[in-house]
């Protein structure tokens, strides 16, 4: 009898709470029944399980998931059998999310679902024909084209390897699904308006393109409160310090690294060699992504060498996530041997990850500071390198100042027009690069010796969180500063017709 009066109670206090507008929290434990928020929709895929749910149905809808592990080893037993480690790896990972909690929201009353791929989609109906027939329709935030159903929501190649996911008309529709259940249809979003022109630009100063500002406001925001904040950038940095170069650590304030380089080698002087046009939305905002010290700077030994830094922008503390340093032995009788140099930098660093070509020594580690396989090595190089662009090098042109603004201007991923098409891939890792050239003593019988030696690290989730912070503060001040143009425009006189 109390046990019946106990679940009375608490009925009545779930009814209570629910017609008064507060949102409840509801643990999800349905190991008969589980609900998923899918990555994708293919034989092959592991999906994550709902965890909590609140909100349901309502304006502020929200959901978690995680690979389950019983869902997890299944998924072992058939694709990795004679893998021990599998399970746990897929659950850590979160399949090939490279994310262990999967969250997505929805206001079911106005039609807006951000789902687990980081996409904000705009409700347009549902389906009239085909598979999706009578299942909800979305439509990418900003994108005015009729969207075609896609089932999979993954790219795979002819391997069936998993190349990259994201959005799936059947995923999508199963996020609204979970988040929206009960709730009625809500009005079909249209397509989104264009921005209004800007008034004229400030002589000298960087203006943000009416495109530029239209892909702001359709593009996937990554801000977010675990990424792209100064906050959370100074949180990366904290975490950042287990590669280091002549004791310069990744993540390190921009003083402290100079402090540690002036130990280091008293001749060195750091100097600003890179600093961003002034930009007409942020007066008095000054961004400097790079610092390098004069090249062939003498040392305590027989090498000269040029150190760079690279380091995050505003609204960013300075910090440090890439380190470029550079030697050069112009004397024959100071080189060292290939063996040598080798030999010294894995016993810094410990052996390399692989060996891209015979000259060139890569070790990757992702955020925890975990070397890779060299298998994954390679295929985060294959897929990253062509957004790996900024902060190449460290003398003159090389650094391509271009590079820099784009990621100001559009975003890191601008090339894709603001969306992550590895979904995060790209900067989860840190990187370290030792590259050296060596010549063969002219009449001389002698193994080749170091001519040049050049050693990078850089930590690619810390520049991609400032990039993204330093992205978010300019698009912002730049739409406000065009909405202010438009009203200021609208209050002119008209001639009279």
């Amino acid at each position: 009898m109390r046990s019946c009066w106990l679940m009375t109670l608490a009925v009545v206090m779930l009814l209570f709470l629910v017609d008064f507008g507060t949102s409840v929290t509801v643990s999800v434990n349905a190991a008969d029944n589980p609900e998923y928020l899918p990555i994708c929709n293919l034989p092959k895929c592991l999906n994550p399980r709902v965890t909590i749910k609140a909100g349901i149905g309502t304006t502020n809808a929200t959901a978690e998931a995680k690979i389950a592990p019983e869902d997890a080893e299944k998924w072992c037993a058939t694709y990795k059998p004679m893998d021990k480690y599998c399970g746990k790896e897929q659950v850590k990972n979160g399949w090939i999310a490279f994310r262990n909690l999967f969250r997505a929201s929805a206001d079911c009353v106005a039609g807006r679902m951000n789902a687990i791929d980081g996409g904000v989609y705009d409700y347009i109906g549902v389906w009239g024909e085909g598979a999706g027939k009578g299942r909800p329709k979305f439509r990418l935030k900003g994108d005015a084209r009729e969207p075609k159903w896609e089932g999979s929501g993954a790219d795979v190649d002819q391997s069936g390897s998993f190349l990259g996911w994201g959005g799936g008309s059947s995923n999508l529709a199963v996020q609204w699904e979970v988040l929206c259940a009960g709730a009625p249809a809500p009005t079909a979003a249209q397509p989104v308006a264009q921005v209004p022109q800007a008034a004229t630009p400030v002589p000298n100063a960087v203006q943000v393109r009416q495109s530029q500002l239209q892909q702001f406001l359709s593009e996937i925001p990554q801000a977010s409160v675990d990424f792209g904040t100064p906050e959370v950038t100074a949180k990366i940095a904290a975490k950042a310090g287990f590669i280091d170069v002549v004791g310069v650590k990744l993540g390190m304030p921009m003083k402290a690294a100079m402090d540690t380089l002036k130990a280091h080698n008293p001749n060195l002087t750091m100097e600003p060699s890179l600093t961003m046009p002034p930009y007409e939305a942020l007066p008095g905002v000054v961004m400097t992504p790079l610092f390098i010290s004069k090249k062939n700077t003498n040392t305590s030994g027989p090498e000269k060498e040029s150190v760079g830094l690279v380091v995050t922008m505003a609204p960013n503390e300075p910090l440090v996530w890439g380190v470029i340093r550079e030697l050069w032995y112009e004397k024959e009788d100071s080189r060292p041997t290939v063996e040598t140099m080798v030999a010294g930098l894995r016993q810094k660093y410990g052996q390399e990850t692989l060996k891209d070509v015979s000259n060139r020594l890569i070790w990757i580690y992702d955020i925890q500071g975990q070397q890779m396989t060299e298998a994954k090595a390679k295929d985060i190089i294959n897929r990253c390198g062509s957004v790996w662009t900024a902060g190449v090098g460290i003398s003159g042109g090389a650094m391509r100042a271009g590079d820099f603004d784009r990621q100001v201007v559009e975003g890191y991923y601008h090339g894709s027009y603001g969306k992550d098409p590895f979904n995060g891939l790209c900067h989860s890792y840190s990187s370290l690069q030792a590259e050296f050239m060596a010549q063969q003593p002219i009449g001389k019988i002698s193994p080749p010796l170091i001519v040049n030696v050049k050693v990078s690290a850089r930590n690619r989730q810390l520049e991609v969180s400032g990039v993204t912070a330093s992205h978010t503060l300019l698009m912002r001040e730049a739409t406000k500063l065009a909405e202010q143009r438009k009203g200021d425009a609208a209050k002119r006189d008209i001639p009279k017709f």
